[in-house]
């Protein structure tokens, strides 16, 4: 899964900074626009299983995503941090991915140095006091492991345990309309040379947004939308020969969320057309703008 590439505000690396005072048992940080961003903060009390029940009756939100960071022993020299990413099944599929792949992020910008473990969890009822501990037993347990070997593991884990579920090519179930079917067959069948598809906002599925009998290579550039990303299954005709090309288009400009969303997204389509529909594109190609996209098919 594609990797969201988000900052830290101003006011978490502050409160992150002050937190290690031993004042603070827990942080919440939550993802707004392309920002990791201070929620809320607990102050740190002699017993830290009330601290934690705190946590759960006033600032988690059974049906809102969210990362805590929550420091077991506020007693010691040097503190460590449990990061529990709470993310509930009724999220968008889109919070699901993007919490999921933006925590080693996080940990990264504040400094894997201040962690001692993490967990995940989809429901109130999951985040104890105890859940916490283990966390951190468990990754005293993996101290034998390189680093990236730790976080490749941990990434493995978070995402099963995400509940976004795969198939045997391990590929995001993204709804695929009837429609984008029916148009990819009739581009396989030479009706077509041009399907323009986009994931839509509301319901998460892929749909058709354009659908063209006749686009020469040369109208590439200029039949592409640039303004935002999308997928097209395009013809390419040259004589007596033709290419099937799966074109991936992002453009720089794009958000961060817009982009992982995309990037996760593309493996479904492919996965739905070869395996499905058995279309077998002969090249795949992804563009950042559309002026490089025809030479890069030549």
């Amino acid at each position: 899964m594609a990797r969201a590439n988000l900052l830290l505000s101003a006011e978490l690396e502050r409160a992150f900074a002050d937190a290690q005072s031993g004042k603070l048992r827990f942080v919440k940080v939550s993802i707004e626009g392309e920002s990791f961003v201070l929620s809320a903060a607990g102050p740190a009390s002699s017993e830290p299983r009330n601290d934690v029940e705190q946590l759960v009756t006033s600032n988690l939100n059974a049906e809102q995503a969210a990362f805590v960071l929550l420091c077991p022993d506020t007693n010691v020299a040097a503190l460590r941090w449990v990061l529990l990413a709470f993310v509930p099944e009724s999220v968008s599929v889109r919070d699901r991915m993007l919490y999921s792949s933006s925590r080693d992020s996080l940990k990264k910008q504040l400094g894997l140095n201040y962690f001692s473990g993490e967990f995940h969890a989809t429901e109130l009822s999951e985040v104890t006091w105890a859940s916490f501990l283990e966390a951190r037993k468990k990754q005293a347990a993996d101290a034998p492991l390189s680093e990236s070997e730790r976080l490749l593991k941990e990434a493995a884990l978070l995402e099963r345990d995400t509940n976004v579920k795969s198939s045997a090519m391990g590929v995001v179930p993204f709804e695929i309309t009837q429609n984008v079917r029916d148009k990819l067959r009739l581009l396989q069948d030479n009706k077509f040379d041009w399907i323009a598809m986009k994931l839509s906002e509301d319901n998460e599925s892929v749909e058709v947004v354009k659908s063209l009998e006749n686009v020469q290579l040369i109208d590439v550039p200029t039949t592409l939308d640039r303004r935002s990303p999308s997928f097209v299954a395009y013809r390419y005709r040259a004589g007596a020969t033709s290419a099937l090309i799966f074109m991936y288009v992002c453009p720089e400009d794009s958000p961060v969320r817009l982009k992982m969303v995309y990037s996760t997204c593309k493996a479904t389509v492919l996965s739905v057309a070869n395996e499905e529909l058995h279309i077998k594109f002969d090249h795949t190609v992804r563009s950042c703008s559309g002026p490089s996209v025809a030479p890069t098919m030549l």
